[in-house]
């Protein structure tokens, strides 16, 4: 934790593939100190500075975080410099992740990556090598569902260490949803169910907050013969030819939200 880390690192990769998890997860179980914010929706300069200042001040110990103005870049550095002079955050490393995201599906990747650069043309490359203008133990993480080339300046910058998130296997699906099985029903029985909705949809979104909706959806269908007392939870080809009609048509909807 003493030690210089990486100044910044750019996370990338397809949506709910679990960037901002992993990230939370390892930052709050090692007790690191960080700041997080949402580049969308702290959407200018200053509205995206002050809010790291505010969160620093809870960070340093200080009891009520008070309203912090910061007009320019300049300020920032200074302000920032302040903040970690407790000697708990001089001691490791803090960690800045912001999240860069897409707010809708039909804004053009390459739209949003050009708003979050022209927010100053200063703003991106200084957040990059801010370990080197502030001289202080500080690692910027940035997550993104948009590749680093959409992002680099025109201009040039210091380029950061990338690592990309991959999407999840059809293993990991099928693992991740069977863990929300309702308690009235085994385990075996919702995993077979995930198991043939997975079959139907996998090929078309792989989106794991898009297919728990899909799996919530479309449960009740699936277990009506069984409520009905037609059939029970073994007989999987009662219950598949119940349901595919189901899941073909909601296939046509996917993203949609036209089948409630």
């Amino acid at each position: 934790r003493q030690q210089f880390s990486f100044p910044s690192i750019f996370i990338y990769g397809h949506t709910s593939s679990g960037k901002t998890y992993v990230m939370q997860t390892l930052l709050t179980t090692l007790q690191l100190p960080h700041v997080f914010v949402n580049c969308v929706e702290f959407f200018t300069s200053r509205l995206l500075l002050e809010e790291i200042l505010i969160q620093l001040q809870s960070c340093s110990g200080t009891e009520q975080a008070s309203p912090v103005r910061c007009d320019n870049l300049n300020d920032f550095v200074r302000l920032f410099k302040q903040a970690l002079a407790t000697r708990e955050l001089q001691d490791q490393t803090l960690y800045i992740v912001s999240r860069f995201i897409l707010v809708s599906s039909l804004i053009p990747a390459k739209r949003v990556a050009e708003q979050l650069r022209e927010m100053e043309a200063n703003i991106l490359p200084a957040f990059l090598r801010l370990q080197e203008l502030t001289d202080r133990n500080v690692t910027v993480v940035l997550l993104s569902e948009i590749v680093w080339e959409l992002f680099r300046p025109n201009i040039g910058c210091f380029e950061p260490f990338t690592m990309y998130f991959p999407d999840y296997s059809i293993g990991h699906l099928q693992k991740i949803l069977s863990q929300n099985h309702p308690p009235e029903y085994s385990a075996d029985f919702y995993a077979a169910y995930i198991n043939i909705l997975l079959g139907v949809f996998y090929m078309v979104c792989r989106d794991l907050k898009e297919l728990r909706h899909l799996a919530a959806l479309n449960f009740a269908k699936y277990c009506e013969p069984v409520v009905k007392g037609e059939a029970n939870e073994r007989d999987t080809r009662k219950l598949w030819k119940n349901i595919e009609p189901h899941l073909k048509k909601a296939m046509q909807t996917v993203y949609l939200r036209e089948i409630s």
